[in-house]
């Protein structure tokens, strides 16, 4: 347990605490599914913050195979919120199911990609596999109302681009 005072911990998930708590259990949850030897991708806002991208993510949005949603529901069965289900996203439908760890809101849902797809950084020593930073521009450019993120993604690969 962390030495913060519970009124530390009742302030809002913008503050530095929380990301605090967000790497904690990104790293958590990192050597849980590795030592699992799942392949697996950290989407939305936890991957921009693995890049180095100043966000603050809300929660963890982690993608595996419809099979390895059901492995993993075993492996964090402790943590987790909402069992195993379906959502459906247009015609399609995905099987997830939500936990909370360090008080971040953990997301396992489905997703079909190939190892290929995705590039690993290196996160507080652990191998995070997250969409190259030109794939996340690309979707975040077709998201309303993420013109913020797209500046911050271009921002972060010019960065990228200099230290080369």
């Amino acid at each position: 347990m962390s030495n913060m005072s519970s009124k530390n911990q009742d302030k809002t998930k913008t503050a530095p605490g929380h990301l605090k708590k967000v790497t904690k259990t990104l790293v958590f949850v990192a050597e849980k599914i590795n030592k699992k030897e799942i392949d697996w991708l950290l989407g939305a806002s936890g991957a921009l913050f693995v890049w180095g991208i100043k966000v603050i993510p809300q929660d963890l949005d982690i993608f595996v195979s419809a099979d390895n949603v059901v492995n993993l529901k075993k492996v964090f069965k402790k943590y987790i919120t909402r069992p195993l289900h379906y959502f459906h996203e247009g015609d399609k439908k995905y099987l997830e199911f939500q936990m909370k760890i360090n008080g971040v809101e953990v997301e396992i849902c489905e997703l079909d990609f190939k190892k290929g797809d995705y590039v690993f950084v290196d996160f507080w020593g652990k191998k995070i596999p997250v969409n190259p930073l030109e794939k996340e521009l690309e979707f975040y450019q077709k998201r309303p109302g993420r013109k913020d993120r797209v500046e911050l993604i271009r921002k972060r690969l010019k960065e990228l681009s200099y230290r080369q």
